[in-house]
């Protein structure tokens, strides 16, 4: 992401204070793979792969590999496959001493190419670091970095547990958990970083550390939104609650319903902003496509074994109804569902905003992704989502009182998360794409800030590459990150070496 290396040390030795320990070289990919290999033991030297082995191939394209084409486009010199902290320590320490490029990759479920690979460098692969561990007490799971929400619902659900984590069963705890996390038990919890009691890092220094409301609370705090520019997280200990089978699936209505659909959609978060029912969530999607008109396809979770609930009746009811998946079945199988719309092997991209809870609004919205999108109809296996998320208040202030978090979200409004999806398979069109992604969200946002329904916060899981969530977190909270950082990462290594991941400083950032 740092575009200038030749005065990458004038930059770092302003923002950090520290000119006199700014290397100004960086190691080639080679060569870090090298020393990566020499520093381990005999025993753990087989955890680094190199191109055209049978697990480097597996970890980039195949059954474990990245989510997008984008991603596994990039391939590092070598990837190393950690099973514990003490490994991940290791390799740090080498990285940093050598001025190495890296990258840190759990789930690999980002879009954009970077994110968690990288071109000629070494990539810490954590995909083997997936345990889940329930404690005696049944009040705490620990879950390793390289888990995917699968893995912890697989064991968890069986044991009627549950904690609050993501809605797709693929998609890997770390990047979710980092990046703020909503959840179908948002409305009960908070975020899924919320729903952290404890997070084991390792720091720049090698040094492994806990970090909670009694020890290094600041990095606790920071951890929670800061996404990796803090050290790599070996272990999330999760606070955990009984939970049995819920009721959710998939309504798809004809697009026919709008006018109804945005005005449920504001009904429904102005009540559960109001606290009137906490175990109902909406994804308010709608999608535009190559082939037919375009459609509404909701998703509804009720975190109850009840059917239909009050509070979305207004949603449920519509007619017509072209398809209808509602059904009591438990958390893995809802996942499940949710994550068989956004299969691997095709470019996607992501873009977002945050609008305030106005039907009108809405409608202007997806008027303009009408507009913008039309016309990409002739764009192979192109598909576009405009998804409106409801973030009440009753999430943003579970926040606070769990001990903080870095989001910037203060509890006094009602929200709608906009997440942009496209999804297509050329790389040649990726130029026509990634224009109308950001024309989309420039308009939209324009529209939203003239009418003074705009808030500048950013959900970081959904950000476009060239927008800065960090920065939407608002100025107290970017200096507060910025502040962590130079305490526990004196040399920056998690600024300059770690290109992927949204930076704490940045010049790079070029839309909306």
């Amino acid at each position: 992401m740092w575009h200038f290396l030749p005065l990458f040390p004038v930059l770092l030795s302003y923002t950090y204070g520290l000119p006199n320990v700014v290397e100004r070289y960086v190691s080639t990919g080679g060569t870090c793979c090298s020393l990566v290999l020499n520093g381990f033991s005999a025993s753990t030297k087989s955890k680094l792969s190199f191109r055209n082995s049978t697990s480097f191939t597996d970890q980039q394209s195949g059954r474990q590999g990245y989510w997008t084409q984008q991603e596994a486009s990039l391939l590092p010199a070598c990837r190393l496959t950690p099973t514990c902290a003490e490994d991940v320590s290791s390799a740090v320490i080498i990285l940093a001493q050598h001025n190495c490029h890296f990258a840190i990759r759990g789930g690999g479920h980002m879009s954009w190419a970077g994110a968690a690979n990288i071109q000629d460098g070494v990539t810490i692969d954590l995909g083997q670091m997936k345990s889940v561990v329930v404690n005696d007490e049944r009040t705490i799971t620990q879950v390793g970095p390289g888990a995917r929400w699968s893995d912890v619902y697989s064991k968890l659900s069986p044991m009627d547990l549950s904690v609050v984590g993501g809605r797709v069963s693929d998609v890997g705890v770390a990047g979710v958990t980092l990046g703020g996390g909503n959840s179908f038990f948002a409305p009960q919890y908070g975020f899924a970083c919320d729903g952290v009691a404890n997070f084991e890092v390792v720091l720049a220094s090698g040094r492994i550390v806990n970090a909670n409301l009694h020890s290094h609370r600041d990095l606790f705090r920071a951890l929670k939104g800061g996404n990796n520019n803090f050290g790599v997280v070996t272990r999330f200990d999760f606070k955990t609650f009984s939970k049995g089978r819920v009721w959710g699936g998939f309504i798809v209505y004809p697009y026919q319903t709008l006018q109804s659909q945005v005005q449920a959609l504001q009904d429904f978060t102005t009540a559960s902003g109001a606290g009137t029912d906490p175990y109902a969530s909406v994804i308010n999607a709608y999608v535009f496509g190559t082939t037919g008109p375009a459609v509404i396809a909701n998703q509804y979770t009720y975190t109850k074994p009840q059917p239909y609930p009050e509070i979305l009746q207004n949603f449920t009811g519509f007619q017509p109804q072209i398809s209808n998946s509602m059904r009591i079945a438990d958390l893995l199988n809802i996942t499940d569902e949710v994550g068989s719309g956004t299969p691997n092997g095709f470019r996607q991209l992501f873009g977002t905003a945050t609008i305030a809870n106005n039907a009108s609004l809405f409608i202007q919205v997806l008027a303009i992704a009408q507009q913008v999108f039309e016309p990409l109809k002739t764009v192979t296996d192109f598909q576009a989502s405009v998804v409106l998320q409801p973030i009440p208040r009753t999430i943003t202030n579970k926040g606070i009182t769990s001990g903080g978090n870095s989001l910037g979200l203060d509890g006094r409004d009602d929200l709608i998360f906009i997440d942009l999806t496209i999804q297509w398979s050329l790389a040649q069109d990726d130029p026509v794409i990634n224009a109308a992604a950001e024309l989309f969200l420039r308009r939209s946002i324009a529209f939203a800030k003239s009418q003074n329904l705009y808030n500048q916060f950013l959900y970081l899981n959904y950000a476009l590459q060239a927008q800065d969530p960090i920065a939407g977190y608002g100025r107290w909270n970017q200096f507060f990150l910025r502040q962590v950082a130079r305490k526990y990462d004196r040399r920056g290594v998690f600024q300059r070496l770690v290109p992927g991941g949204f930076k704490l400083w940045r010049d790079d950032v070029d839309c909306c």
